[in-house]
C-alpha cells in the first residue's frame, strides 16, 4: 500500500511510571527516536526519575513510513542504561490530521510494561498547489473532450562553422558554389 507524502510533527510529551536504572538518586532519562532511516534524540531530563517530560517536537518528511520505535535511555558516565522501548504506528494520524497515543514501554528482559510515553501528532499531507497542477479536459462544442496537449521537446541543431580543423581527416565538406547540384565531399 502506498502512502501519501506529508510532513509528520511527533511530540514526545512525557513517560509514566518507567523503570528505574539507578541504585541511587534519580535516572536521567533521555528517548531516541526511530522513524524509516531517521533517527531523532531528545534531551536528557535530568533528575526525570520514573516520570521524566521532555515536552519535545521532531519534524520529519514521510513517504511510506508508517511506525515509530522509540528507545528510553539513562544517561550514565561511560555506558547508558537501557530502560525499555515502545513502538506505534502514524496510520490514525494520517488519516484524521492529528493524534495523541499512550505508547506501553516494555522492558528489557521481561517484555512486561513497564509505564507509558505520551505522543501527540500533527500530519500535513503534501499537496501540489493549484498553479502546478495540470488542468482538467475541458469539452469542445464539436470534439468533445479536448486531451491538454503536450509541449514539444527541442531537437538537436545541425552544427554550423566546422572547419577543416575541427573536422576529423576522413570527412571534409568543400564549399557549395551556386549553381551546384550537390554537395562535393573530398575524403582524406
Amino acid at each position: 500500500m502506498t502512502l501519501e507524502a506529508g510532513l509528520m510533527s511527533i511530540n514526545i510529551l512525557y513517560a509514566k511510571n518507567i523503570i528505574n536504572k539507578d541504585w541511587f538518586g534519580k535516572q536521567d532519562p533521555y528517548c531516541v527516536v526511530r522513524v524509516g532511516g531517521q533517527t531523532f534524540r531528545t534531551q536528557t531530563a535530568k533528575d526525570g526519575g520514573r516520570n521524566p517530560v521532555w515536552n519535545e517536537t521532531f519534524r520529519m518528511n514521510l513517504l511510506n513510513e508508517n511506525d515509530v520505535s522509540i528507545d528510553l535511555k539513562d544517561e550514565d558516565v561511560g555506558r547508558d542504561d537501557f530502560i525499555g522501548s515502545a513502538t506505534f504506528s502514524l496510520a490514525r494520524a494520517r488519516q484524521t490530521g492529528h493524534d495523541r497515543q499512550e505508547v506501553p514501554v516494555f522492558g528489557p528482559k521481561s517484555r512486561k510494561q513497564q509505564g507509558f510515553v505520551s505522543v501527540a501528532l500533527k500530519w500535513a499531507p503534501h499537496r501540489v498547489p493549484a498553479a502546478h497542477q495540470q488542468p482538467p479536459p475541458y469539452p469542445h462544442p464539436q470534439w468533445g473532450a479536448v486531451q491538454p496537449f503536450s509541449v514539444p521537446q527541442p531537437q538537436p541543431q545541425p552544427l554550423y562553422g566546422l572547419t577543416a580543423a575541427s573536422t576529423p581527416a576522413y570527412f571534409t565538406a568543400a564549399p557549395c558554389q551556386p549553381g551546384d547540384s550537390a554537395p562535393s565531399v573530398a575524403y582524406g
